[in-house]
């Protein structure tokens, strides 16, 4: 990502959704409120050409077929994988909280929708976003506009710069002695196998054993065309490892990985993974 500019990645994801929901049973399939939610960010956000004309044409039948053609080009099935995430993501998070989660906590947090309509359904649990600073003042706009949650907050820092232990202690409403769940949702691979490891390692310091780390994660592949869209748009994959590899993979950063391998094509080039604080 570009210093100073919000992520394209989240932009173009929110957007997709709002598309998708317009495919098929996507609309009652995806959680509810997400889509309109999705919308109303992005009109917000400020972002050049993401205003009412765009939103119409997003919704458009011959729009789906754009996104059907990008996925035969780049990345076969990642239209509707983006909403198989999103009810991955939100499932582990209501199941979380079930069990005794009090905290959440979405990195990279982008124009995601879920803190914002989950912290009003549950009042004894925080909420927190952390995203870059370019992307989350942009999407604080809708936030303010839909009215943000008394149990949710923002936190805008780049982590690139900033470690996340040292981020959220200087936070007084961040425990990190109580139960939770953090997310990564498409992120991983914007980050070197290294860094992967190390927001691993830095985030099991901050909560306690038995909390839960949510994560998609690409898997390997030789996609030349995928590699260059991402790398013009500054947002470039830097890392993939495979299902059955995971368990190795998180060796040594304070997790478990506790779900089964995946092998579900329809989530598209990636796959998800839920791992335990050890």
């Amino acid at each position: 990502m570009k210093q100073g500019r919000m992520s394209q990645t989240a932009l173009k994801v929110a957007l997709g959704l709002v598309t998708l929901s317009v495919k098929d049973d996507w609309a009652q399939r995806l959680p509810p409120g997400l889509v309109d939610v999705s919308e109303r960010l992005l009109l917000a956000s400020g972002s050049p050409g993401y205003g009412p004309r765009l939103m119409r044409l997003s919704k458009q039948p011959w729009m789906i077929r754009v996104y059907q053609c990008q996925d035969r080009m780049m990345i076969p099935g990642q239209f509707e994988a983006f909403g198989h995430r999103k009810i991955f993501m939100q499932q582990q998070v209501e199941a979380a909280i079930e069990q005794g989660a009090r905290q959440v906590l979405v990195v990279a947090a982008g124009f995601d929708t879920l803190c914002l309509r989950l912290a009003p359904q549950h009042n004894q649990v925080q909420f927190f976003e952390i995203d870059h600073p370019a992307t989350s003042v942009a999407k604080a706009r809708g936030i303010a506009a839909e009215g943000q949650p008394a149990n949710m907050k923002q936190i805008a820092v780049d982590l690139g710069e900033r470690a996340l232990s040292k981020v959220l202690s200087e936070d007084s409403r961040w425990q990190s002695s109580l139960p939770s769940i953090i997310l990564a949702e498409g992120l991983f691979q914007y980050l070197t196998d290294d860094a992967v490891r190390g927001l691993l390692a830095d985030a099991a310091t901050c909560v306690p054993p038995g909390s839960r780390f949510a994560c998609s994660h690409a898997i390997p592949g030789e996609r030349p065309v995928l590699s260059f869209l991402t790398r013009l748009i500054a947002e470039p994959w830097k890392s993939a490892v495979r299902s059955e590899d995971l368990h190795e993979y998180v060796e040594g950063t304070g997790w478990t990985v506790t779900s089964d391998v995946d092998t579900d094509s329809t989530h598209g080039v990636e796959r998800y993974a839920v791992a335990e604080r050890r």
